[in-house]
């Protein structure tokens, strides 16, 4: 029975373990906030985006909430030209010398067929990978 339960406790380690690291990388990031677009979850896909520079925390939370509003009115209806956002691939992964910023290219898949390349600039923020939307 004790060897069941230390099975059972280290494959829920194992799972914690695999889940958290998935952030932990700049396409992984990434793949979170896509999915988020694709399940049109703006307020989750709006947490992956830099909005920190010199602004207070209520100013950041009143940016996403902007972003997940403009998103919510104008992405859904760019998403639904295409029949919706059916997938997406991480296509590569390049991070700088500082380990800081990294550029993720991915495919997105639409409903309809067709497809579309692009590439994510991505920085470090407090140890978490976010979307820098800046030009």
């Amino acid at each position: 029975m004790k060897k069941f339960i230390y099975f059972g406790m280290m494959v829920a380690a194992v799972l914690m373990m695999a889940a958290c690291s998935s952030d932990s990388t700049p396409s992984g990031a990434l793949k979170t906030y896509m999915s988020a677009l694709q399940d049109r979850d703006y307020e989750k896909f709006t947490e992956g985006i830099n909005v920190s520079g010199k602004a207070t925390p209520e100013e950041q939370k009143a940016a996403r909430a902007t972003f997940a509003a403009l998103l919510s009115e104008k992405g859904g209806k760019e998403l639904d030209k295409n029949g919706g956002l059916k997938g997406f691939e991480i296509l590569s992964e390049e991070i700088a010398e500082d380990g800081k910023s990294a550029i993720v290219k991915f495919k997105q898949i639409y409903n309809d067929g067709t497809e579309k390349e692009d590439e994510q600039k991505m920085v470090e923020v407090d140890g978490k990978w976010l979307m820098d939307i800046s030009k």
